[in-house]
């Protein structure tokens, strides 16, 4: 260890011997239809070099210093773009690709010059990009998607040691996963069954070109979500040659290759294991979580208007549980008794077809998802309480087009045909002082299909606005009541010197979890009555562009919720208070007579990384409100008034230092029934809620620091970055929560949960 942290240093602090020069490629296309813009004029501002796109919109600039530069492009007849935080290596070219809005002079005006900052027309509300840099960055982010949304206003957590997405007061099932266009059920290793949160991310930010994330509002050609939409987009693999990059980092070491194949296919392969089994061992902890994780892409342009994209992502989790050891901390066998032997595999593999015709594009993808599910929990007393083997299937078709059939009018059509099905096999036991009335015990297959439909326009009104209409229609075959509409609408309207008002929403549907439909009472299905989740949700707010580099906003949401699904074994609870531990939820019998709501302010701005400094401020006031069969709001598992987030960093040459400032309230959690709870320990180790105080009691208020700071190396060849990652450093006990204990400790049976303490992390990349 003590050499291991020698080289470290020596590397931190290591200066290149040689200049070193960089090349930047990539392409300028027309938004509206992805035609290639010729004669576009591309500058770096940094060092003033410039160039002009090919007959292919293609453009390259060589000899340029490595680092971080924005670039800029012009053209006449298109609004011109700013990318900021272009990173150039010498170990390779960097690629960026512009897509280009046909300037509306009537509504020129509606940016400050170029900013950094874009907005989708279709969805102007509630939606953030993030470049590959931003995602790499957060201090204590770990170069994890999920908890660098977190710095996003809205966006919340749930536990440290956990990458749950609790946007705008929902649960952390309601979102939904895009990668290149594909449909991916899950980002997380080790995720919940029905809920989709997880541990530990599953996408390598090392393949990621850009992120667009949906915090509510989202347009039509996304469905089955109620929440959120993550869409990432991937880079296409180097031209010059056979490159990698190898990434040790805080929990995993991870080898990315890519590469031409032949002169118009690219490819990109990665692959990551984790060495988190051997921290914990050296922890004393009686859990061993360990994966292994594989991602690619494929590229091919096989003409001037076709281009092949497939895609592909995996990941193994084993979760093993090693007994205590005679003389080990009371909490270590509570743990190891309460916790659920959590096995898992996924992959998704996907392609999609890109065809260029008149006025537009058409998208056709096909792509299939498997995951399998493989809980147990033994019991204390050797009889088992719970085991779930199943497997999850999900094939999909869609087809999109987009188009542009006149001056200021864009269009949008897809269909789209699932099957989605699931073979389950599962026991659930009735214990003493559980919800239960009587074991649960089924081995089921179940098969259905989801046909949608959508389409949606966007049209220039007068000279400042954009109006966005649009309706999709979804049918669930294995429901009773399958069928659902989902009128949406957005607005944005320029009003000058900067500043926009933009509004969106409509109705929102999400099918119940295919584990739910899978359930058995008796011999016969119990939860195919469901219908779709519903809430309907309006979003509205303001915009200011300062100027290129700065942007501050302010919006208000209010979302509605109905069709909740609720527990017949108690219908005070909610399945949407449910999801935010490992294991499932929603293998039960259910009814959907719920209601719930969630309301909120959220205020942000933003300091792109033009200079030397860099700033995001996010802070959320917002209230989670969910009711069982009473009808009576409660707060939610998700319930948490106000968020403040304060993340910024300084570069300086190789350098950059970071930090991340979070401040929450307490978080609404259900109190113990102790008398349940003193019956069921015995049989799992766990307690059980009282669920006629819902919401009642609050955790501590919450607050953590964390520092980054990164060193850039640039070598003729290629490249280093280290990093060191100070997460907790104020060393605050944080109480994420209340666990029921036998512990003698604690004369009230109750432990706190605390979050993660001081934990100082270091990795480094190489790149070649």
């Amino acid at each position: 260890m003590t050499r291991a942290i020698l080289v470290f240093v020596l590397l931190f602090t290591a200066v290149p011997l040689s200049a070193q020069t960089a090349i930047l490629r990539g392409r300028v296309l027309d938004a509206s239809d992805l035609r290639p813009i010729q004669a576009a004029t591309l500058t770096v501002l940094e060092s003033g070099a410039q160039t002009l796109t090919d007959e292919t919109g293609a453009f390259l600039v060589t000899d340029l210093e490595p680092g971080l530069v924005s670039v800029r492009v012009d053209v006449l007849g298109y609004e011109s773009m700013l990318e900021a935080e272009v990173s150039l290596r010498t170990s390779r070219s960097t690629y960026v690709e512009f897509r280009l809005e046909r300037r509306a002079l009537e509504l020129e005006g509606i940016v400050v010059g170029a900013p950094a900052f874009r907005v989708r027309e279709a969805s102007p509300v509630s939606t953030q990009l993030l470049s590959a840099a931003e995602l790499r960055r957060t201090p204590g982010g770990l170069q994890d998607v999920s908890r660098t949304l977190l710095s996003l206003p809205g966006v919340l957590g749930g536990v440290d040691n956990r990458n749950d997405l609790l946007v705008r007061g929902g649960g952390p099932g309601e979102n939904a996963y895009y990668l290149d266009g594909i449909r991916i059920p899950q980002i997380n290793h080790f995720a919940t069954q029905g809920a989709s949160g997880g541990a530990l991310g599953l996408v390598n930010v090392d393949f990621i070109r850009e992120t667009e994330f949906f915090a509510g509002a989202f347009p039509v050609r996304y469905g089955d979500a109620l929440s959120s939409v993550l869409s990432i987009d991937n880079r296409p693999g180097s031209p010059e040659g056979v490159r990698g990059d190898f990434t040790l980092g805080a929990t995993e070491a991870a080898l990315t290759l890519d590469g031409p194949a032949g002169d118009e296919s690219n490819w990109l392969f990665s692959v990551r294991r984790s060495y988190l089994q051997f921290l914990f061992e050296a922890l004393g902890l009686p859990i061993r979580p360990d994966y292994w994780d594989a991602q690619f892409r494929f590229e091919s342009q096989l003409s001037d208007r076709d281009r092949l994209l497939v895609v592909g992502i995996g990941a193994l989790d084993n979760f093993d549980i090693v007994p205590p050891a005679p003389g080990d901390d009371f909490e270590n066998f509570e743990i190891a008794s309460r916790v659920i032997d959590n096995d898992q595999k996924s992959f998704t593999v996907g392609a999609s077809w890109r065809r260029l015709v008149e006025g537009g594009f058409v998208t056709t993808t096909v792509s299939q998802s498997r995951s399998r599910f493989s809980f147990e929990d033994p019991g204390d007393d050797g009889t088992p309480v719970l085991t779930n083997d199943s497997e999850e299937f999900d094939t999909r078709f869609t087809v999109q087009g987009d188009f542009e059939p006149g001056s200021g009018v864009m269009m949008a059509v897809g269909i789209e045909a699932v099957r989605s099905a699931v073979g389950a096999t599962v026991f659930q036991r009735a214990v003493p002082g559980g919800i239960l009335e009587r074991d649960l015990a089924w081995d089921e297959d179940v098969a259905l299909y989801k046909l949608s439909t959508f389409a949606q326009a966007t049209i220039d009104v007068g000279r400042r606005t954009k109006f966005t209409a649009g309706l999709r229609a979804d049918e669930v075959t294995a429901l009773d009541q399958g069928f659902e509409l989902s009128p949406r609408a957005s607005l944005v309207f320029d009003l000058g010197r900067g500043v926009t008002a933009q509004a969106g929403g409509g109705l929102y549907h999400q099918t119940p979890s295919l584990i739910a439909l899978s359930v058995k009472d008796q011999g016969a299905p119990v939860n195919l009555s469901l219908r779709q989740q519903r809430n309907q949700q309006l979003a509205t707010g303001l915009a200011w562009t300062v100027n290129s580099g700065l942007r501050v906003s302010a919006e208000g949401f209010f979302k509605q919720y109905s069709r909740v699904p609720l527990l017949v074994s108690d219908p005070r609870v909610s399945v949407s208070n449910l999801g935010g531990d490992y294991g499932f939820i929603g293998a039960e019998p259910l009814t959907d007579d719920g209601t719930g709501r969630a309301r909120g302010i959220e205020l942000f701005a933003q300091q792109k990384l033009l200079g030397r400094v860099y700033f995001l401020g996010a802070y959320t006031l917002s209230w989670s409100e969910f009711a069982g069969a009473d009808g009576q709001l409660r707060p939610s598992a998700w319930d948490r008034r106000h968020a403040l987030d304060l993340t910024g960093g300084y570069r300086a040459g190789g350098w950059e230092i970071g930090s991340k400032l979070r401040v929450l309230s307490g978080l609404a959690t259900t109190p113990w029934d102790l008398t349940a709870s003193e019956q069921a320990y015995a049989i799992t180790g766990r307690g059980v809620p009282d669920w006629a105080r819902i919401g009642e009691v609050r955790t501590p208020s919450y607050m953590r620091l964390d520092v980054r700071a990164e060193r850039r190396l640039d070598f003729s060849s290629w490249n280093a970055a280290l990093f060191l990652d100070l997460q907790n450093v104020l060393g605050r006990q944080n109480a994420v929560g209340f666990a029921y204990t036998e512990d003698p400790a604690f004369a009230d049976r109750i432990r706190p949960i605390d979050g993660s303490g001081f934990l100082p992390t270091f990795g480094f990349s190489i790149e070649f």
